[in-house]
């Protein structure tokens, strides 16, 4: 795979790579050092590839919600064989339709099947088909393959219920998947909940790594935002691993970004800059952005820290 993509490289003229971003298949971490060998080679590989290797954020937290989903894969599996069955055919969607019909159900979605490569999509086929959880039941009145389409392809066991609920699959998409970040969930009062949480947080930290093997870079990048710089940074890190972790970790970075800019005036010989001592924070973090979208916990978590680090500044 290096081999291929160094040849890519040199057929398209490309010789500087900064960053590869890989899912975490075993293969990729020796395509990357290959990679950066041959970049080595090249004269190009900057600061000797320690930052080169960048891990898929996106595709990490699809395979954890995916492992955590086998937890309820019960009830999901039956809500996706459901959807699929109506949706087999237009006579199934027009007799479907009749039943929403007849149990007043106004929702105008549109059932959805969800696809293995995006987590989200198994949310949205759970969220839109609890709103037609009572024309299911009633459908299964009228088609009796319905049923033993079910019993055939929805179930593991034959002593799994066979009516479709929606009811399992949509607590953990509220709880978990939104909180996937969150040590809250791990104290949640809900056992399955919790244990599927602690489940899902260590698969996510075996992928990511431990703190000290994570790329620096994706802390220099928060730094380099001038609404965090060196104030806000070392902060949110100790609030993430903790004082012992976090304050080494902080230490690590900061002379990761001496080292980076030491590069760039190396590369630089007509620049006037100056290597600092120690890199320093000028002026105040500016005030918190407002966080839009309700369901952004993301957003929540970060603005949380940000609150915390204003009444720090307070103190200190």
């Amino acid at each position: 795979m290096a081999a291929c993509i160094t040849n890519c490289l040199l057929e398209w003229g490309l010789d500087n790579v900064f960053t590869i971003t890989v899912d975490n298949a075993s293969s990729n971490d020796v395509t990357v050092k290959e990679i950066s060998k041959k970049l080595s080679n090249w004269g190009t590989n900057i600061m000797d590839g320690d930052h080169l290797h960048v891990r898929c954020m996106a595709h990490i937290l699809n395979l954890i919600v995916q492992d955590g989903l086998k937890e309820n894969g019960k009830s999901v599996k039956l809500v996706r064989q459901a959807v699929k069955y109506i949706k087999q055919s237009p006579a199934k969607l027009r007799k479907f339709k009749e039943c929403c019909e007849s149990e007043l159900i106004t929702c105008k979605k549109s059932l959805c099947l969800d696809v293995p490569t995006r987590w989200n999509s198994t949310y949205s086929m759970l969220d839109i088909t609890q709103h037609f959880e009572l024309a299911f039941e009633r459908y299964s009145f009228y088609d009796i393959g319905y049923l033993n389409h079910l019993r055939t392809f929805g179930s593991d066991s034959s002593e799994n219920k066979y009516e479709t609920s929606v009811e399992d699959g949509t607590s953990f998409e509220d709880g978990t998947t939104s909180n996937i970040l969150s040590s809250e969930m791990m104290t949640n009062e809900d056992r399955n909940l919790k244990e599927m949480t602690e489940s899902m947080n260590e698969k996510f930290k075996k992928y990511w790594g431990e703190p000290q093997k994570m790329n620096k870079m994706i802390f220099i990048s928060s730094v380099l935002d001038p609404r965090n710089k060196l104030d806000y940074v070392p902060f949110a890190i100790v609030d993430m691993f903790g004082k012992e972790v976090g304050e080494k970790l902080c230490s690590e970075v900061k002379k990761y970004m001496n080292k980076l800019f030491e590069y760039y005036v190396k590369k630089s010989p007509k620049s006037s800059l100056h290597v600092p001592s120690s890199p320093t924070s000028s002026g105040n973090s500016s005030s918190i952005s407002s966080v839009s979208g309700c369901g952004n916990f993301v957003n929540r978590g970060r603005l949380r820290t940000k609150q915390q680090f204003e009444k720090h500044k307070e103190v200190s």
